[in-house]
């Protein structure tokens, strides 16, 4: 399985892993606009032909707080259907049965 995170114009991935309880341990920073709605974060699983996804997370970042360092995360329950608003991703819906540790917050200046 990995991770796609998006953000704006700003994808990102993650190396895949095997097992039941993949473990990632990565840091992804964006430098990204202040209007920004919020980002998407997409659980894979690697395919022989195709992947497939098991789960979707929409956080708005105006739920996102600013922190100095890494802080335990939180446990968040992945859906299997994402809310638009013409082009515009407001939410998800539909929980599935897989949830993802994540540690998200807005990084102070140096």
């Amino acid at each position: 399985t990995y991770v796609v995170l998006k953000v704006q114009n700003l994808k990102s991935t993650t190396i895949d892993r095997r097992g039941s309880d993949p473990c990632w341990e990565q840091d992804f920073m964006f430098e990204i606009c202040a209007d920004g709605k919020g980002f998407l974060v997409e659980l894979w699983k690697k395919g022989l032909l195709w992947d497939s996804i098991l789960g979707v997370l929409w956080i708005p970042l105006a739920t996102v707080e600013y922190a100095t360092d890494e802080g335990p995360g939180s446990w968040w329950t992945l859906n299997s259907e994402v809310i638009k608003n013409g082009s515009e991703i407001e939410g998800t819906k539909t929980p599935t049965s897989h949830e993802i540790l994540l540690d998200v917050y807005f990084a102070l200046p140096f």
